[in-house]
């Protein structure tokens, strides 16, 4: 009955935190002389939507009915509505979000969204980049990373957002869920969406080997990928939900067999994950589609993800990183299509170790991510 009180304390506490997306319009669907919360803060930024819902003067157009190769979006999976952005190496379109109040300082906010590619022939990137401000930037068709623009020049300190694998976004038929988090300064009340400089650098270098400060004529190449949905949440409360001293923690089943069945644990170890990381490596890509599989097959089955650690570091550190890990994994799920309510994850660090950190061996065996399949 403990262990049955904890989770569902938990499952609040993770509810409370998760619970409030701080994006203005996060669908892009409310529409009042533009789209409401939304605007182009560099070049022109393009707006698609079904019918021709926004309204768009010249030289915007609508990607959802443009028979344009690589610049036409082939579907809108949320609504009606989306923005797409036109960005090379070296520039980028930019649009913004508001937020519906301030990010409060120190506090890890998780940042998501989803996007699409639309040009086959150009490269795929890795990264959707995001820069939070406090005051909204100054609208202007002057492209960033061209002479004229007031951000060129600046380093950008940008979040990037990937996939839970890492992998590149290359669907065009499929919308790709992208994540990342930030630590706030206290006070941003907006998030700007584009490439920033320095991202996707080796990606895009090969459009133009040479790039100018002109994109008049089309001089410089470049790649254009399309946006919805976006999310900001707080994070904060999980850490301190994965942190509550004195809290009984669930011993994970002792039982290291993969074998997937409602009771058994299935145990991702250090080599799973980027070093010192918590991006997924493709070494586990199997195992999770076979979890991802098995779910859909079995309606009753749900998942507890924890991630744990060695004791190298800070606690600090330990249980960012471990929860970080535990909420890829939960990710991964979530894009093959399992329902958020059917997972849920926490981190606790070096609280737990399977063995005695006393080597470089059993440190190796700590750093784990344990997924549990629970009955419903």
């Amino acid at each position: 009955m403990k262990a049955i009180s904890l989770v569902f304390f938990f499952s609040c506490v993770l509810g409370q935190a998760m619970g409030q997306n701080l994006v203005k319009n996060s669908g892009l669907e409310e529409v009042k002389n533009g789209v409401v919360g939304f605007r182009g803060v560099s070049g022109t930024p393009d707006i698609a939507s079904v019918d021709n819902k926004v309204i768009q003067y010249p030289p915007y157009y609508n990607p959802y009915l443009s028979a344009i190769p690589g610049r036409s979006v082939s579907s809108i999976q949320f609504g009606e509505i989306c923005f797409c952005l036109w960005f090379s190496s070296g520039t980028s379109e930019l649009m913004q979000a508001e937020l519906r109040k301030p990010l409060k300082k120190n506090r890890e906010y998780l940042v998501s969204l989803y996007t699409i590619r639309t040009a086959e022939t150009e490269p795929a990137i890795k990264e959707i980049t995001t820069y939070f401000t406090k005051h909204p930037l100054l609208a202007t068709r002057e492209v960033y990373g061209q002479a004229r623009h007031k951000l060129t020049g600046i380093a950008i300190p940008y979040t990037s957002l990937t996939s839970a694998t890492g992998a590149p976004i290359v669907s065009q038929d499929a919308w790709t869920k992208v994540s990342g988090v930030y630590k706030a300064k206290g006070g941003e009340r907006y998030l700007t969406i584009g490439n920033f400089i320095g991202a996707n650098k080796a990606e895009l270098d090969v459009l133009n080997p040479a790039e100018t400060d002109t994109i008049k004529n089309y001089k410089v190449k470049g790649t254009y990928y399309c946006y919805d949905n976006l999310s900001v949440m707080p994070l904060a409360e999980n850490l301190a939900a994965a942190a509550i001293p004195g809290a009984a923690i669930t011993e994970p089943s002792a039982s290291l067999n993969t074998t997937l069945a409602i009771g058994k644990t299935i145990t991702l170890g250090d080599i799973n994950f980027t070093s010192g990381d918590h991006h997924i490596l493709e070494i586990a890509f199997p195992t999770l589609d076979s979890l991802a599989t098995f779910l859909l097959a079995e309606p009753q089955a749900v998942v507890h993800v924890q991630g744990h650690t060695d004791d190298v570091g800070s606690e600090e550190d330990n249980l960012r990183l471990s929860l970080h890990r535990a909420q890829a994994v939960q990710l991964y799920l979530l894009q093959k299509g399992i329902a958020a309510e059917r997972i849920t994850f926490r981190g606790v660090g070096e609280r737990m170790p399977k063995v005695e950190n006393d080597s470089d061996e059993n440190r190796a065996l700590n750093r784990r991510v344990e997924i549990e399949i629970r009955q419903r």
